[in-house]
C-alpha cells in the first residue's frame, strides 16, 4: 500500500512538474508575440508613404503652375519636385509597399502615372513662360492620383485603426492568458512545495519512527539482560531459602525459619522495586505522569527527604546547607521533586563508604534553585559519564551494589517535567555531585 501510494505521489508531483514547465514555455511564448506585436508599425509607414507622394504630387503641380505663370522662375525647384515625385512613386512600387497598392487597387495607376510622367520628362524640365499646354498635360495626370492617394491614405488610416485595435484585442488577451498561467503556475508552485515538504516531514516521521524502534530494542535488549542478571540471584536465593525450609520440615527453628523469610521478603521486594522502576519508565514514555504544581517549602521538602533517609541508614551522617538567598517556596509538583531528591541521596548513600558524610547543599541564582547532594564515593569514570542517565545503565564501579540502572533515568525525565534540569559532575576515586536545577516560578511545561 505504501509503494502504491509512493508511486502515485511520484506520478501526481511529474506531472505537476511537466505542466509547470509548459506553462512557463507558454507564458514566455505570449510574451514574445505580445513584444513582437509591438514593434509592427506596417500601417504607419504605409500611411507615411502614401501622405509624401500626395503631398509630393500637390507640390510638383503647384510648381508646375507658377513656373508657366512665372516669367523669371527657376528650373532648378521645378526639377527638384519632379524628381521627388518619381522616387515616392518608385518608393509605392517596390517591395511590401506595391503588395500594399494592390490589395488598395492602386498598383496599375501608380505604374500609369509614373510612365506618363518619364513620357513628359523632358517637356516638364524645359517648360517656359506660357506653356499652359504642358501644364494641364501634368494637371490632369496628377489630379487623379492625388485624389486616388487622398482616398488611399484614408483606407490606410481606418486599416491602422482596425489592426491596432486587433492588436490590442491580442495583447489583452496574451496578458490575461500570461496571468492564468502566472497563477497556475503559482499553485502548482504551492502544490509542489507542499507534496516536497509533506514527502520531507514523511521521510522523517519514518526515520524518527526507526529511531525509536531502534531505542525501543535496545531498551528490550536492556531490560533483558538486566533481567537475566538482576532477577537471576533474588530467584536463586529465593528457591535456595525454600528448598532449605522443605527439607528441614519441622525441625528448622523458628529464629532460621524467620530468617529465611525475611531474606525471602528482602529479594521480593527488590524485584518488586525493578518492577516498578521499569513501569515508571513506561509512564513517563506513555505521558501518563503528569506534574500538579503547588506551593513546595524549600527547607520542609529537603529536610523530609534526608529524614526519611536517615531513617533507612541510621548510621550515615548526613549534613544540610541552605544558602540565604533561596526562597522559603517556590512553585513546582512537591512529590515528583521529592521522588528525584530521595533516588539522588539513596544514590549518594549506595554508592560511598559507610564512614563518608553525604551532604545536601541549596543556592539560588537567576531565579532558579539548585539543590545539590555530594558524595565521597567511587565517582565515575570519564569514559562512562555520558551514559549516566541512559536506561538500565550501570557502571563498572557499581559491581555489587544492588540497582537497576533506572532511577537516574527517571530523575532525569522528571526533572524535565517540571521545567527544570538535572546535571552531575564526578571523580573517579574522589567521589560525585548530581544537582537538581528547578525554576522558582512553574513554567508552564507538561
Amino acid at each position: 500500500m505504501t509503494r502504491r501510494s509512493d508511486l502515485v505521489a511520484y506520478i501526481v508531483a511529474g506531472t505537476a512538474s511537466v505542466a509547470f514547465v509548459l506553462l512557463l514555455v507558454f507564458s514566455l511564448a505570449r510574451l514574445l508575440d505580445t513584444e513582437a506585436e509591438l514593434r509592427r508599425n506596417e500601417g504607419d509607414n504605409m500611411l507615411w508613404a502614401i501622405s509624401r507622394t500626395q503631398s509630393a504630387a500637390l507640390l510638383l503641380d503647384a510648381e508646375v503652375s507658377r513656373h508657366v505663370g512665372t516669367i523669371s522662375r527657376k528650373a532648378a525647384e521645378l526639377d527638384k519636385r519632379y524628381n521627388v515625385m518619381l522616387s515616392r512613386l518608385n518608393l509605392l512600387s517596390e517591395g511590401p509597399q506595391r503588395r500594399y497598392m494592390r490589395e488598395l487597387g492602386l498598383d496599375g495607376e501608380l505604374e500609369k502615372v509614373a510612365g506618363a510622367l518619364r513620357a513628359l520628362e523632358a517637356k516638364i524640365l524645359d517648360m517656359s513662360y506660357g506653356d499652359v499646354q504642358t501644364a494641364s498635360a501634368v494637371h490632369d495626370l496628377l489630379q487623379p492620383l492625388i485624389e486616388d492617394l487622398g482616398r488611399a491614405g484614408n483606407q490606410s488610416m481606418v486599416r491602422q485603426w482596425e489592426a491596432t485595435g486587433a492588436r490590442l484585442d491580442n495583447q489583452r488577451a496574451a496578458i490575461v492568458q500570461v496571468i492564468i498561467s502566472i497563477v497556475a503556475i503559482i499553485v502548482l508552485g504551492a502544490f509542489l512545495s507542499f507534496t516536497m515538504l509533506r514527502a520531507m516531514a514523511e521521510q522523517q516521521r519514518i526515520r524518527l519512527s526507526l529511531l525509536r524502534e531502534r531505542e525501543t530494542a535496545e531498551i528490550y535488549r536492556s531490560f533483558v539482560a538486566l533481567v537475566s542478571h538482576q532477577f537471576r540471584t533474588p530467584l536463586a536465593v529465593i528457591d535456595s531459602a525454600m528448598q532449605r525450609v522443605l527439607r528441614s520440615g519441622n525441625q528448622m527453628p523458628t529464629d532460621e525459619i524467620r530468617q529465611r523469610a525475611s531474606q525471602v521478603r528482602s529479594e521480593v521486594r527488590g524485584l518488586t522495586s525493578l518492577l516498578e522502576a521499569t513501569l515508571d519508565v513506561v509512564r513517563l514514555e506513555e505521558r501518563q505522569v503528569t506534574a500538579r504544581p503547588g506551593n513546595c517549602h524549600v527547607e520542609d521538602l529537603i529536610q523530609r527527604v534526608v529524614a526519611r533517609q536517615s531513617e533507612e541508614t541510621p548510621e550515615r551522617a548526613f549534613s544540610l546547607e541552605i544558602g540565604n538567598k533561596v526562597p522559603q517556596t517556590i512553585e513546582t509538583d512537591r512529590l515528583l521533586a521529592e521522588q528525584i531528591l530521595n533516588n539522588l541521596l539513596s544514590n549518594a548513600v549506595k554508592y560511598s563508604p559507610v564512614t563518608e558524610p553525604v551532604s545536601v547543599s541549596v543556592r539560588a541564582q537567576n531565579r532558579s534553585i539548585f539543590i545539590s547532594v555530594h558524595d565521597r564515593g567511587v565517582g565515575i569514570p570519564p569514559e562512562e559519564q555520558e551514559r549516566v542517565f541512559s536506561r538500565f545503565f550501570r557502571g563498572h564501579g557499581t559491581a555489587g551494589t544492588p540497582g537497576t540502572g533506572i532511577g537516574l533515568n527517571i530523575s532525569s525525565q522528571v526533572a524535565r517535567l517540571l521545567g527544570g534540569e538535572l546535571s552531575f559532575e564526578s571523580q573517579a576515586g574522589i567521589g560525585s555531585a548530581f544537582t537538581l536545577k528547578l525554576p522558582e516560578k512553574w513554567p508552564g511545561v507538561q
